[in-house]
């Protein structure tokens, strides 16, 4: 029996994945840098991670702030929620199963993001709430002994590579890889256990319990 289930927010609850992935663009170009890679690889990644690989430690936070402002303004006008995503939360939380968001987000962004989406989990795991953001179980384990809940009684549902290896690590039961717009390499998630869905309307009948 499933009593808790981890969502992923960005790409997986909400179609914001690539508004990250805009917003560091803007606030490179701002600081005058240019990526020599596509950022998307980095999209799942704590924020101050992905800015310390983009302009290294002493530019990093400076850019993380830059970044999560331009982020804030563009989910104002583009954040929609992904096909079925308030179906499948509101049918596990109706099942009596606890419901948590875990993100790499900041949790002003977080909040904002579920705010405008019409999406209450019971916990919700942020990029400011642990010391390692995934693909380290840190945030996961957190989720976890929150919502008081052991780990192979709990499903995972991301869209990167980065949810799947945190899901694995932190002993999920399940884990469901949501296809959407970040690219997974098939390299990274090899010898994980995890279940690959196109839309959350695949996940409508486990959260009904059916």
């Amino acid at each position: 029996m499933i009593e808790a289930v981890i969502f992923d927010l960005d790409g997986t609850l909400a179609n914001t994945a690539m508004l990250h992935k805009k917003a560091w663009e803007i606030a490179l170009k701002e600081m005058g840098e240019k990526p020599s890679f596509d950022i998307t690889v980095l999209l799942g990644r704590k924020t101050l991670d992905i800015a310390k690989i983009l302009v290294g430690e002493d530019k990093a936070e400076t850019l993380a702030s830059i970044k999560t402002d331009v982020y804030n303004t563009l989910v104002k006008e583009e954040a929609k929620p992904t096909e079925c995503a308030r179906e499948v939360v509101e049918g596990f939380k109706r099942s009596g199963t606890k419901v948590s968001v875990v993100t790499s987000s900041k949790r002003v962004s977080a909040e904002k993001v579920l705010d405008i989406i019409s999406i209450s989990p019971h916990f919700l795991v942020t990029n400011d709430d642990v010391e390692k953001g995934k693909p380290h179980p840190e945030p996961v384990i957190k989720a976890l002994k929150s919502l008081g809940v052991s780990p192979d009684l709990s499903i995972g549902v991301g869209d990167t590579s980065y949810d799947i290896l945190a899901y694995n690590a932190a002993g999920l039961s399940t884990s469901y890889l949501l296809k959407g717009e970040v690219p997974v390499d098939p390299s990274s998630l090899k010898g994980l256990k995890f279940t690959e869905i196109s839309s959350l309307c695949q996940l409508l009948h486990v959260s009904k319990g059916i």
